[in-house]
C-alpha cells in the first residue's frame, strides 16, 4: 500500500469492517427486533471511529499547517 498514510489505511479498514459487518448482518437468522438493535449497535460504534478518526486527521492537517508556518517564518 504504497502512498497511503496511515490515516488512509485505518479509513479503508473501518469501512472494510463496515462493509462485512452489514453483509453479516444481512445474512444472519436474526428477528427484526434484533436485527435493528444489532444495527443501530454497529452504527453507534462506526460513528465513533469515525469521529475518532476525523480527530486524528485533523491533528495531522493542523501539526502539518504549523510546521509550513513555521517553515515559511524561518525563510
Amino acid at each position: 500500500m504504497r502512498g497511503l498514510s496511515k490515516t488512509q489505511i485505518a479509513g479503508l479498514l473501518m469501512s472494510g469492517a463496515a462493509v462485512g459487518a452489514a453483509a453479516a448482518l444481512l445474512f444472519a437468522p436474526k428477528t427484526g427486533i434484533q436485527m435493528r438493535k444489532e444495527i443501530r449497535r454497529i452504527s453507534r460504534k462506526t460513528i465513533n471511529q469515525l469521529d475518532d478518526l476525523q480527530g486524528d486527521i485533523r491533528g495531522q492537517i493542523s501539526e502539518g499547517y504549523a510546521q509550513v508556518r513555521k517553515m515559511m517564518k524561518t525563510a
